[in-house]
């Protein structure tokens, strides 16, 4: 039933956030937004505000709280200005298909025109960002705003969820109408896409029939909460399963059918076993090509020779980076579940048979694949490879954490080694890898699961473009714990740099002398109010890392690890196209950073 009542513009937004379940918001409370955030404390609608420290992490905390959860918390930015210095921020959402809502207000209207100018930049409504958004709304009305705030939220969460900005000019905040609200179901889709039926039997056909089916799990199976369904149809089919990188965890890693991540920083398991498939089934991934570049087994071009079955909830992502034999546009879960219930225990025991050998090459290729892991895993070298303390943190922490993953060499070894068994408890920003992003996206993780423990796990270079933001942990008492790998630079990139070009620039920190350079960051933790220990020894590891695991409060544990390589095991080169100068050939120079 819809009722009317006498509310202020802002009072509006927040009573729009209220209904639709938003927890939490983070931003600055900048005047061009003074309304909104003001409009927060409001009785009824209270919502606890987070200020950050840079406009960026407010959409990173926001995207790393809808990846934990599912649900939407905003961003409430002041002014164009804010959106701008957002859109990095704004893109890594949409690259990976997460949810956020971005308010923002305005400028002044009765500011002259010259100030108003010198002031303020052109509105990110005027179209400069539409591809890094999923839609841009903009309030002209105080009467049109309830149905625009009904319309970001239907946006932003129907088909494949993506960032919606709402902008709200200052004129419009402060103002005050007689408005109709309508209780949030009343607007919004109910229900989810369903497959054809003559599409579910094609599919299942070409499963039934196939010797070595693979299922291919991406991001959204785990958007579509499609994790047991898919576990489920892995065991009828006695299929293997692969992961892409946002995929990660849509089945536990320990179970027998897991073959792991493909692509070059992948496990060779799963490589292999999808380069000799003759089915695939891809699941919630727009197969790009950055999930499968570079491996020297030929994964550039696996998906060629296979029948593939593509299912996703965005039809224009079907047959788009590959030929499908069977696209089906519809919601993860309900594919997964119809292909169950279409599968008889005739079928099944069939497959028991069938593919037993299979099976045993799978098993075969998981040991092997361990073993190397292992030699990574229990190397006690110091400084230390990244791999052994990862080993360590994934004992001492419980089943059920969410680590959050920088990009770098960290979110590859991450991705190869660290098991996660659970959806949702392995995020990071797999398209983008973008610097910045762990931080406050921790922080939104732990927000939505109190409950869980949230560990971010980061590189030296990541952790400086966002480490201000353990200010917000101590002052809201936000218990993330933080471990930074420290080699004092960039090394994936130096590593990169060095491998195609024979040399390196900007991606060591060093001072003149040519001696690395480095803060002491766990020093610089306990003034920020975290407990906080530096590791430079293997007796160190474990003590260090269960203290932060158990303190009350936020903690970082600095662990110094090599510079020598960035860790990962590579199946294959960068394949990277490298320039030809004058006098010497590709690739040339000295490997000494210039």
């Amino acid at each position: 039933m819809e009722f009317t009542v006498k509310l202020t513009g802002g009072q509006i937004v927040a009573k729009a956030l209220k209904a639709h379940g938003v927890h939490y918001v983070a931003g600055i409370p900048g005047y061009g937004s003074w309304a909104m955030v003001d409009a927060l404390l409001a009785p009824g609608t209270e919502i606890p505000f987070i200020q950050v420290m840079q406009e960026q992490s407010a959409v990173h905390m926001a995207d790393g709280y809808f990846r934990a959860c599912g649900r939407p918390m905003a961003a409430l930015l002041p002014t164009a200005i804010g959106v701008s210095k957002a859109l990095g921020s704004i893109a890594t959402a949409f690259a990976d298909s997460t949810a956020v809502l971005v308010i923002s207000g305005g400028q002044l209207s009765h500011l002259p025109q010259s100030l108003s100018a010198d002031t303020s930049v052109r509105s990110p409504h005027s179209g400069h960002s539409l591809g890094v958004i999923k839609a841009q709304l903009q309030a002209s009305t105080i009467g049109n705003l309830p149905a625009l705030m009904y319309q970001a939220f239907n946006t932003m969460l129907s088909g494949r969820p993506g960032p919606v900005s709402v902008e709200v000019p200052i004129a419009i905040q402060v103002a005050s109408a007689q408005v109709c609200f309508d209780p949030p179901n009343t607007r919004m889709p109910t229900g989810r896409i369903a497959a054809q039926k003559g599409q579910i039997k094609r599919a299942l056909q070409l499963l039934v029939k196939a010797r070595r089916p693979v299922i291919l799990a991406g991001g959204g199976v785990i958007a579509a909460e499609a994790s047991q369904e898919l576990t489920a149809l892995a065991e009828r089919l006695f299929a293997p399963v692969v992961t892409t990188t946002n995929g990660k965890g849509a089945i536990a890693e320990d179970h027998q059918l897991s073959a792991g991540p493909i692509g070059q920083s992948g496990s060779p398991c799963a490589n292999q076993l999808l380069a000799t498939a003759d089915v695939v089934l891809a699941v919630g991934s727009r197969l790009a090509n950055t999930l499968q570049e570079g491996w020297e087994g030929g994964v550039v071009s696996a998906l060629a020779h296979v029948q593939l079955i593509q299912v996703d909830v965005d039809a224009h992502e079907i047959g788009r980076n590959h030929r499908v034999e069977v696209g089906i546009t519809a919601d993860a879960c309900n594919v997964l579940a119809d292909l169950l219930a279409e599968l008889s225990p005739q079928q099944c025991q069939g497959f028991s048979q069938a593919r037993t050998t299979y099976l045993e090459e799978l098993g075969a290729l998981r040991e092997v694949w361990e073993a190397r892991l292992g030699l990574d895993r229990n190397n006690d070298a110091s400084p230390f490879i990244v791999q052994r303390p990862l080993a360590e943190l994934r004992r001492v922490l419980e089943r059920d954490a969410i680590v959050v993953v920088g990009a770098g060499s960290v979110q590859i070894a991450v991705r190869q080694m660290f098991a996660v068994y659970m959806p949702r408890s392995h995020l990071c920003s797999g398209s983008f890898g973008s610097l910045g992003w762990a931080v406050p996206a921790a922080i939104g993780a732990k927000l939505a699961m109190p409950a869980r423990q949230v560990v971010c796990v980061v590189g030296d270079g990541d952790f400086l473009q966002s480490m201000q933001e353990m200010a917000v942990c101590v002052m809201h008492t936000i218990p993330v714990v933080f471990v930074v790998f420290n080699n004092s630079g960039y090394v994936s990139l130096r590593d990169g740099q060095a491998e195609v070009f024979g040399r390196h620039l900007g991606s060591e920190f060093n001072l003149p002398d040519g001696k690395p350079y480095s803060p002491d960051f766990a020093e610089v933790a306990k003034h920020f109010g975290l407990e906080a220990w530096r590791v430079e020894h293997a007796s160190q590891l474990q003590p260090a890392l269960q203290k932060a695991v158990n303190s009350k409060g936020p903690a970082l544990v600095e662990i110094m690890t090599t510079r020598g390589s960035a860790g990962a095991v590579h199946q294959g080169g960068l394949h990277f196209p490298a320039p030809v100068y004058d006098g010497e050939s590709a690739g040339a120079g000295s490997t000494a950073s210039r």
